[in-house]
């Protein structure tokens, strides 16, 4: 298994480029700040974009100083190239880690 951190900023940050076929075990979302932060995650393919039909999480309010974590009993494979992405409402306040295994 392996980490990836990412401060996540106002325009979609990738937070996970897969390398190969890998397994995403979860993702937890840090606000470092005194205010509530609005995040959105995508997750898509090699080739496809943030949107609508790629939204894992939509629009969620991290308070202050809190952490929200995602994960989930069935975990969700990337193709090589397959990204994870996430965006939030203030710049430089959350730190996102995201927990993986490479499978192939």
């Amino acid at each position: 298994m392996a980490i990836s951190n990412t401060q996540i900023g106002l325009t979609e940050t990738t937070l996970l480029t897969a390398t190969a076929e890998t397994a995403v075990l979860s993702l937890l979302f840090c606000n470092t700040t005194a205010s509530s932060v609005t995040i959105t995650v995508y997750a898509y393919a090699s080739g496809g974009s943030a949107g609508d039909s790629t939204t894992i999480i939509k629009n969620l309010e991290v308070a202050p100083y809190d952490t929200f974590i995602w994960s989930a009993q069935e975990k969700f494979i990337l193709d090589t190239s397959g990204v994870v992405t996430a965006l939030a409402g203030t710049a430089s306040a959350v730190t996102t880690t995201v927990n993986y295994k490479v499978l192939g």
